[in-house]
C-alpha cells in the first residue's frame, strides 16, 4: 500500500551495498490500524516498543499512542495533533509534510486497512532485529587484530539477548475489574471442568501443598544437600508433565544426555512393575539381552512425549533463558502448552561477570531464572544445593538458613522446597558399616522414604510435610500409602 510519506533511506551511492529490512509500509498500517482499533493496543504493546519502528516519525507517533493511551484510555486525532507537533518539527521529516497531513493519512489507512494487527507487529519487530544481526554481521570486516574467542563471546550475547525480543511479553497491569473478571473467570471455568490445570509434579499432596501444581510464571527452587533426590524428583517433575502433554525442558549442568535418559527409563519401567536401575542401563554389561528389550520398549515409549534435555556445564543463566526460549518457541508453534522448565542446578550455573561475593552471583541466576518464567509463561523449577550446616546438627532436615544464596532465592521464588531422606544418614554411620542389627533395621524401615518439606509457599500454608515414596536407584517418587508404606 503506497503512502504520501515515504521516508525510504536514500540508496547509498555504492549500488553494490544493501538497503536495511524495512517495510514501512506496514509501519503505517499498524499505526491505522491502532487509531481505528484502540483497544488492541494492549495487545500489541505486548510485542512492539516505539525504537522497533524504523522511521524515527513512525516511533514519535506510536509512543504518543502509547502515551494517550495509558492516560486516557482512546487516542484520538485532536489528542495525536497536540502531541505530534513539537515531535515531528524535530525528526527529519520532509518540509511539505505537516502533522495535519500526517493525521490524514493514518486515518485513510485506518479506514480501509484489514490488517492483522499482532502478525504486522511481529513483523515490524523482526525487521528491527534483522538490522541489528546484519550489523553484527558487518562488525566482522571492520575489526583487526581482535581476540576472535573474546569477540564471538560479545556478539552470541547480543544475539541471545535480541533472540529474547522475539518472545512476546504480556502485560500484566488491569484495573481491578479487569482483574476481577479474569479471576471469576478462572473460578467458572474451574466449576464447569473447563479450566487449564497447572503442571502437576505426579505427587498428589505435593500438588495440594503448592495451590494446586506448579502455576505458569512461577519459580520453585527445590534444595537438598548432596544424594538427597533433588535430580531424581527434578526428572519426576519433567517426565511427569510430558505425560501430561505438556512441552518440558531439563537443562543438565552436571549429568549428560544418557544419564539423564537412563534415568527417565528406569522410572517409566517402574511404573510398569520393572525393576532395572538407570545404573545398570549405563554400565558395561550391566543388562541382559531381555532388559535391553524393555528399556529399548521404554526409549520407544518415551521418545514421544513433548521433553527436551538439555547438557553441558558451565552456561550462564543468559545463556539457559536463551535456549530455553527458542525451544519452548519450536514446542509452542506445535500448538503445546510451556510445562516446567528444569534448571539442575542453580550453583553451577556460571556468573556472567566475575562478582566479589558468592551471593551475588547467585542473585543473577535467581534473578534470571524468574524472569525466565515470566517471559515464558511456564514454571521454572530451580535445584539448589545445602550447605553443610545440616552435617553438624542433631535434626539433619534443612531449612532457608541452609540454602547457598538463601536470600537471592527466598526472594525470588514462589515456593522453596526442601528435600531429607533419612536412609542417607543411616547407612553413612558407623554402626550400619559395622553390621549393628538395630541400625540395619532402622534403615530398612526407611530407605524408601522422603520428606518435602515446603518452606516458603505463595500459593499455600508454609512449613508443611509431604511424605513420599523414593528409589533411589529407579530414580522413582511416588506418593505414599500411608498404610502400607508403598507407592499408592
Amino acid at each position: 500500500m503506497a503512502n504520501i510519506l515515504s521516508f525510504e533511506p536514500s540508496r547509498p551511492a555504492d549500488r553494490h551495498d544493501r538497503l536495511p529490512p524495512v517495510n514501512t509500509d506496514v509501519e503505517m498500517e499498524v499505526l491505522a490500524a491502532l487509531l481505528a482499533a484502540p483497544a488492541e493496543i494492549g495487545r500489541v504493546q505486548a510485542v512492539l516498543k516505539p525504537d522497533y519502528f524504523f522511521e524515527q516519525i513512525h516511533q514519535v507517533t506510536y509512543a504518543a499512542i502509547l502515551a494517550i493511551a495509558e492516560a486516557d484510555g482512546r487516542p484520538t486525532a485532536g489528542q495525536l495533533y497536540q502531541r505530534l507537533g513539537p515531535a515531528i518539527s524535530a525528526t527529519a521529516v520532509a518540509a511539505d509534510v505537516t502533522v495535519r497531513r500526517y493525521l490524514a493519512e493514518l486515518a485513510r489507512i485506518g479506514g480501509m486497512t484489514g490488517a492483522p494487527l499482532l502478525t504486522h507487529a511481529r513483523v515490524i519487530r523482526d525487521l528491527y532485529l534483522l538490522r541489528h544481526v546484519e550489523a553484527i554481521g558487518a562488525e566482522i570486516g571492520q575489526r583487526q587484530g581482535y581476540d576472535p574467542c573474546a569477540f564471538l563471546d560479545e556478539r552470541f550475547e547480543r544475539l541471545d539477548e535480541l533472540r529474547a525480543l522475539r518472545m512476546d511479553r504480556q502485560l500484566t497491569t488491569a484495573t481491578l475489574a479487569a482483574a476481577g473478571a479474569s479471576l471469576m473467570g478462572q473460578i467458572d471455568a474451574d466449576l464447569t471442568g473447563q479450566r487449564r490445570l497447572p503442571a502437576t509434579t505426579g505427587l498428589a499432596r505435593l500438588d495440594k501443598a503448592l495451590g494446586g501444581g506448579l502455576r505458569p510464571a512461577t519459580l520453585t527452587t527445590l534444595a537438598a544437600r548432596t544424594s538427597m533426590g533433588k535430580s531424581i524428583l527434578g526428572c519426576e517433575v519433567a517426565l511427569n508433565a510430558a505425560r501430561q502433554g505438556l512441552a518440558g525442558l531439563y537443562h543438565s549442568q552436571e549429568m549428560d544426555k544418557d544419564q539423564v535418559m537412563a534415568r527417565f527409563a528406569s522410572s517409566w519401567l517402574e511404573r510398569q512393575g520393572l525393576q532395572i536401575s538407570f545404573a545398570r542401563m549405563l554400565a558395561p554389561g550391566g543388562l541382559t539381552v531381555e532388559e535391553a528389550g524393555h528399556v529399548a520398549q521404554a526409549v520407544r515409549e518415551l521418545s514421544g512425549l513433548s521433553l527436551t534435555i538439555e547438557d553441558g556445564g558451565g552456561r550462564t543463566i543468559r545463556e539457559i533463558a536463551a535456549a530455553s526460549e527458542r525451544l519452548m518457541n519450536a514446542y509452542l508453534r506445535k500448538g503445546l502448552r510451556p510445562g516446567p522448565i528444569v534448571i539442575d542446578h542453580a550453583h553451577i550455573v556460571r556468573p556472567g561477570r566475575s562478582y566479589n561475593r558468592e551471593d551475588e552471583g547467585l542473585k543473577e541466576v535467581a534473578d534470571g531464572a524468574l524472569a525466565l518464567a515470566k517471559r515464558l509463561d511456564a514454571p521454572v523449577l530451580l535445584l539448589a544445593q545445602c550447605n553443610r550446616n545440616t552435617e553438624s546438627r542433631e535434626d539433619k532436615r534443612p531449612s532457608l538458613a541452609d540454602l547457598r544464596g538463601a536470600g537471592a532465592f527466598e526472594e525470588n521464588s514462589d515456593a522453596v522446597v526442601f528435600l531429607y531422606r533419612p536412609a542417607y544418614y543411616i547407612e553413612r554411620s558407623a554402626r550400619y558399616r559395622d553390621g549393628d542389627i538395630a541400625t540395619q533395621d532402622d534403615y530398612e524401615a526407611c530407605k524408601h522414604s522422603l520428606e518435602i518439606i515446603v518452606d516458603k509457599n505463595r500459593a499455600g500454608r508454609s512449613n508443611q510435610v509431604v511424605r513420599a515414596w523414593v528409589d533411589p536407584a529407579l530414580n522413582a517418587v511416588r506418593d505414599l500409602d500411608s498404610r502400607s508404606g508403598r507407592p499408592a
